[in-house]
């Protein structure tokens, strides 16, 4: 046998899947390749799948979400459509299924996936125009590779600096196989929401009369057809599944054993690229927080860290009106009401709760964690403080910008995200028990460890978090009621709910 027969089979089998997975647009395709790639990875060791990785796996990300390429603009989508399109036309339950349990967090696509990154066997260059807006904002001036590596954890010695390129400096974004995958995960709901305002203001434009068509050049004021709406909870029972098993295995809020299920001890794992369940959560809900909540925001950091280091948003473009992403809202509403489980688990009993404390654990079992993990990131008393301004802002944003041509169900949406973060009293494990269920049956075992620890009403023990938050109960009241004053007219019935919501 020739000593490099595995490289040569690995080469060639990843380039037939390479050229598979582009070729796959039925539902009978797409189940095929999930099998296929299972296979290949499952004969293959970490060195051996590293030609897959490096040749199929791009292709591979950008058939699930329907991208073009990598430097199409960032809002065109492939006329195709992704396996996500195809998955939510198609309405099948067992392919939907069978791709689910191909990306779960402990498919033997992400067992390769921590394998590969353990040993450093392969890395990606991320496009720069598919950055959040901030951050590609950043990286324009002659600091920002520096400012991006020093003030944002999400970049943190990843942005480097390439080459020159027209006189000027060209960075690239270097990501390992996890964070390279969660980045693309990341931005899909932002590129569609971005895409469907598009194709909506396309078809709305020859119906219009001269005044409108001159505002709906402009694409904060398309105004999309409830008929032709795309949504990301539809195309995304898949989504929004994956979205909670990510969540569900990769950051923890109670316990730390429960939620990592294929790990043994915690302890066994040090800080790094390679596997620590700390970074891993840390950076998940990061790059979550960075496109859904930060990305256009016109203030992304506070004002002090803005002077510290020199830096200046006055001269950037800030549209008198924007309207809120199509359907961002849901995965938003569904990460923040993931994250603040972890403000029950602080105020249900942990006195001195002082260390990594988004998970459920003991006070003494937390300061051997800490000990024993040198993390860089910030360690806080919930993941509430990780989400406050930028959830706070996001909300800010969509009352003061949002269009009037907008459809409602769009800032209904981002109005839910606010009442969810105004009362955390009223998330326990039960309200996940729908997608417990549709994962892995274990739907009725959470609801009844759900209704023992969490209380429905508010009582004085949360006094500390509503004065934390205070600006959600006093600021933003003032500015929804600007909101509701403005869209009244628009649907009065829902306007109406709202503000009852609010009042109660």
């Amino acid at each position: 046998m020739h000593p490099h027969s595995y490289t040569v089979d690995s080469l060639s089998k990843s380039q037939d899947l390479a050229s598979s997975i582009f070729h796959s647009s039925t539902p009978p395709q797409i189940s095929s390749v999930c099998a296929s790639i299972d296979s290949f990875l499952y004969s293959h060791s970490p060195d051996q799948s590293r030609c897959f990785f490096s040749l199929a796996f791009p292709t591979l990300i950008r058939k699930l979400y329907g991208f073009d390429d990598s430097t199409s603009p960032p809002s065109k989508q492939s006329s195709a459509g992704g396996w996500l399109d195809i998955i939510h036309l198609a309405n099948d339950p067992a392919l939907t299924s069978r791709v689910f349990n191909f990306l779960s967090p402990n498919s033997l696509l992400f067992q390769s996936i921590f394998a590969v990154d353990r040993q450093y066997l392969v890395n990606y260059a991320f496009p720069i125009e598919r950055l959040p807006e901030w951050a590609r904002f950043i990286l324009s001036g002659e600091k920002g590779c520096q400012v991006l590596n020093n003030l944002c954890p999400l970049f943190k010695d990843k942005v480097k600096e390439d080459s020159i390129k027209g006189g000027s400096l060209y960075y690239q974004v270097q990501l390992n196989l996890f964070e390279y995958f969660m980045f693309w995960f990341a931005y899909y709901p932002v590129c569609k929401g971005n895409s469907d305002n598009l194709k909506s203001l396309a078809a709305e434009r020859p119906k219009k009369f001269k005044l409108e068509n001159w505002t709906s050049s402009i694409p904060c004021f398309s105004h999309p057809k409830h008929g032709s709406e795309r949504n990301v909870e539809g195309n995304d029972d898949l989504y929004m599944r994956l979205l909670y098993a990510y969540l569900r295995a990769f950051v923890p809020v109670c316990d730390l054993n429960s939620h990592q299920p294929y790990r043994g001890s915690l302890l066994h794992y040090g800080y790094g690229n390679d596997g620590s369940v700390l970074y891993r959560a840390e950076f998940f809900v990061d790059v979550l927080v960075n496109y859904w909540l930060v990305d256009s925001d016109f203030s992304p950091l506070n004002v002090n860290v803005c002077k510290s280091w020199g830096l200046s948003f006055k001269l950037r473009l800030v549209p008198g009106e924007t309207p809120p992403t199509p359907n961002l809202g849901e995965v938003v509403k569904l990460l923040v009401k993931y994250l603040n489980l972890s403000a029950s688990a602080v105020k249900e009993g942990i006195e001195h709760f002082e260390n990594p404390s988004w998970s459920r654990v003991s006070s003494e079992k937390s300061k051997d964690l800490a000990a024993s993990i040198n993390s860089p990131m910030h360690v806080v008393g919930s993941w509430n403080a990780w989400i406050q301004r930028p959830a706070y802002r996001f909300i800010l944003r969509s009352f003061l910008f949002c269009p009037m041509g907008t459809t409602i169900k769009n800032a209904s949406q981002v109005f839910s995200v606010w009442v969810t973060y105004l009362e955390p009293w009223k998330i326990g494990l039960d309200n996940f028990a729908e997608l417990d269920a549709i994962i892995d049956g274990s739907g009725n075992d959470v609801k009844k460890e759900g209704e023992k620890n969490v209380e429905c009403g508010y009582s004085s023990s949360w006094q500390g978090y509503v004065l934390s938050n205070y600006l959600y109960y006093s600021s933003l009241v003032m500015h929804f009621i600007g909101f509701a004053h403005k869209f009244l007219h628009t649907d009065p019935e829902m306007i109406v709910q709202m503000v009852l919501k609010v009042c109660h």
